[in-house]
């Protein structure tokens, strides 16, 4: 339970945009602005200063509120969802919600939009992991294996070994790295 607590720790708080119906922008927390930089820049829109929001974002929003006009059901509008390149060479996902549901009609009063950093897809240090831990060669294999995320079976047909022996192996790296299941091991390498 102690490496799930730690891979908590490790994940990043989403950045948060609050707008209304007209997509004017009222909240932005820290997280969001420093995930789309731009949206520290003020920009003059019909006389007024405002925040330099992305029109992949005001997009999105808009997107959002033609599925609440074509469904019959706010919740049936779900949530409407793109990939943003923020131009500092790390994309980000952004989720929009409706938010404040109000009146006898449950109408909705602004759009949320979760702003999530995508993390880059890395290997494992298995040289690190071998020392750290003192795996074998073979365990090492077994261990490249299990985070590609290959079953016992597929395991032993690409190492050439008995499924017994994967096992084995598997128990082996388990007693090293001092966790319970295959998930722990992954988690532990990143």
């Amino acid at each position: 339970m102690d490496n799930l607590s730690e891979i908590i720790k490790k994940r990043l708080a989403p950045g948060i945009l609050i707008f209304d119906l007209e997509e004017r922008l009222l909240y932005s927390n820290p997280d969001a602005l420093d995930v789309i930089p731009s949206l520290k820049e003020a920009v003059t829109k019909e006389g007024l200063v405002v925040p330099n929001v992305p029109e992949e974002i005001l997009d999105l929003c808009r997107n959002l509120k033609e599925n609440m006009a074509s469904s019959a059901d706010i919740l049936d509008a779900g949530q409407s969802c793109i990939v943003l390149e923020n131009g500092v060479g790390n994309p980000c996902s952004l989720r929009a919600f409706f938010v404040g549901h109000h009146g006898v009609e449950k109408n909705p009063s602004h759009i949320m939009v979760l702003v999530e950093k995508i993390a880059e897809k890395h290997e494992p240090d298995f040289a690190k992991a071998k020392i750290e831990f003192d795996l074998s060669k073979r365990e090492i294999e077994t261990l490249r294996l299990i985070c590609c995320g290959f079953s016992n079976k597929a395991i032993s047909e690409k190492m050439f070994i008995s499924e017994c022996t994967v096992k084995s192996h598997i128990k082996k790296i388990m007693q090293k790295m001092n966790v319970r299941s295959r998930s722990e091991i992954v988690a532990l390498l990143k």
